[in-house]
């Protein structure tokens, strides 16, 4: 196996047809290099990555209750296609945004949480509309 150790993100691009995405990176002599990707590894990717990041801030602080957590600048709701699915967005002040499908009474178990005083919220039910 080729280990490339990286100092830095460079860039990333996409094909001109969508199939593809490189990243590029620098190791420590900067020279630079780019991993190539069919973009269907771009889902894998981004659902490992917070898990990488999770682990990896337990195991330098020594504390498994650490995770990444980012401040939130925006969201929206929108009806999705799907009947009884919203669409949820969630925007970062640097730009980043991500979205859940939920459905109306994830909606609004997620308000009654929150409207909850001293009751951990975590308690509720993991739901899915899939």
């Amino acid at each position: 196996m080729t280990i490339i150790r990286a100092q830095r993100l460079t860039k990333f691009s996409v094909a001109a047809d969508g199939g593809s995405i490189a990243i590029g990176v620098a190791d420590e002599e900067d020279r630079t290099c780019a991993l190539m990707l069919p973009t269907e590894c771009l889902r894998e990717l981004m659902m490992t990555l917070p898990e990488m990041v999770r682990r990896a801030l337990q195991l330098q602080h020594h504390d498994p209750s650490l995770r990444l957590v980012y401040p939130a600048a925006g969201w929206d709701v929108e009806r999705a296609a799907a009947p009884g699915t919203f669409i949820v967005t969630l925007r970062t002040p640097d730009g980043f945004h991500i979205s859940f499908a939920l459905s109306a009474a994830d909606l609004s178990h997620m308000a009654d949480a929150a409207l909850e005083p001293a009751r951990d919220v975590r308690q509720h039910q993991q739901r899915s509309v899939h």
